[in-house]
This record gives structure tokens, C-alpha cells and sequence, in this order.
């Protein structure tokens, strides 16, 4: 030691004191701001999933569906088909089974390319039944015609006829013709006004 230089050793003892106070009174302070900086951090993920968890069970509590959006589907305005019939059968549970007769002989004659004289009628009604029983006598042209009489409560089940055609009283006759596209009869009809119609979807090109 007595060969080294003075200043060289005040420059040690310097660079000395300088790395003590680092770790001593730096490092340790550094090391609290990152763990506090991380504890801030933390916290705000913690609320985000929490008002995220809050949000969720909100809206499943309300009759809502977590993370989608309801989809619009517009209905089409299009011919009547077989396949949308069927496709609203299948949209529609806890169907009677008359009312899933009804719509299959609708499905069928449509397939077919069949006329449909569909009637929307009021069972209590005086006019509807009346209506009703001219119907069934007007001749089936050799099962060219499918007659039907579907009480009005279901008209909603018969979305695709409704696209094309209003239904929202009885007694309405739904005409469907060969090409599958309808017309109304609104009101009371005797058998040669029915018949006549018929006879014009049948004639339809």
C-alpha cells in the first residue's frame, strides 16, 4: 500500500462509498416503485374483471346472452315454398298435432305445385263457418286443389303466406297458384265467387 499513489487510493475509496450507497438506498427504493408500480397495475386488471363479471351477470340476469349481440334476420319477400314451410315448422315448438297436419298438407301441396285455397276463418264466427262450408263444397278438379281451413289463431305459423299477403282478419282466402304466388278473398264468399277464384289460380300461367 505504501507504493500506491494517494490520489488513486481516495479514488477507490470513492468509487467504494458511491456502490454501497446504491445498493444500500437506491436498489432497494427501485425495487419498491416497481413492486408498488405493479401493485397499481394489478389493481385496475383486478376492477376491469371485475366490472366485467358484474357487466355479464347483469345482462344474463335480464334475460340477455353474455358476450353476443342479437342477430336481425330481414324475412324475405318471396314466393311461397316448401322448404321455408318446413323451415318454419321447425322454428315453431309445441305444435298441436293438427296444426302440424295442417302445415305438412300445406308443405306437400306446395312440393307438388299444387293450388292451395288456404282460409283463414274464426271458429265462433257465423260468417267464417259459412264461409267454411262453401269451401268444402267447391270441386277439387281431380286433387289439382287443396282446399284447407285453418283457424286464425295460427295465421302467425304461416309466416311465409303472410310475407306475401296481409292476414289479419277472417274470414280471408289465401289463393295459391300453380306458380306459388298468392292472393286474398277478404269477407264472406259464396260457392260461385269461391269457385270462380279457383278456377282463375288454376288458369294462372
Amino acid at each position: 500500500m505504501a507504493n500506491v499513489p494517494r490520489p488513486l487510493i481516495a479514488l477507490l475509496v470513492a468509487t467504494v462509498a458511491i456502490a454501497a450507497l446504491w445498493v444500500v438506498a437506491l436498489k432497494p427504493s427501485s425495487s419498491s416503485n416497481r413492486a408498488g408500480s405493479h401493485g397499481t397495475y394489478q389493481s385496475a386488471v383486478n376492477k376491469a374483471h371485475q366490472a366485467v363479471a358484474i357487466s355479464n351477470s347483469a345482462s344474463a340476469a335480464h334475460g340477455g346472452t353474455v358476450g353476443t349481440s342479437p342477430a336481425i334476420t330481414p324475412q324475405p319477400r318471396a314466393a311461397v315454398s316448401p322448404k321455408q314451410v318446413a323451415r318454419h315448422m321447425a322454428a315453431s315448438p309445441r305444435l298441436s298435432p293438427s296444426t302440424v297436419r295442417r302445415m305438412n298438407v300445406v308443405e306437400r301441396a306446395l312440393s307438388l305445385h299444387k293450388v292451395i285455397a288456404l282460409l283463414f276463418y274464426n271458429p265462433a264466427a257465423a260468417d267464417d263457418q259459412a264461409v267454411r262450408r262453401e269451401l268444402a263444397a267447391v270441386p277439387g278438379h281431380g286433387g289439382a286443389v287443396v282446399k284447407l281451413a285453418v283457424p286464425l289463431r295460427e295465421a302467425s305459423r304461416y309466416a311465409v303466406v303472410a310475407n306475401q299477403v296481409p292476414v289479419s282478419s277472417s274470414p280471408t282466402l289465401v289463393l295459391i297458384d300453380r306458380r306459388q304466388r298468392a292472393t286474398t278473398l277478404v269477407g264472406f264468399a259464396d260457392g260461385f265467387e269461391l269457385s270462380q277464384r279457383v278456377a282463375d289460380a288454376l288458369a294462372a300461367r
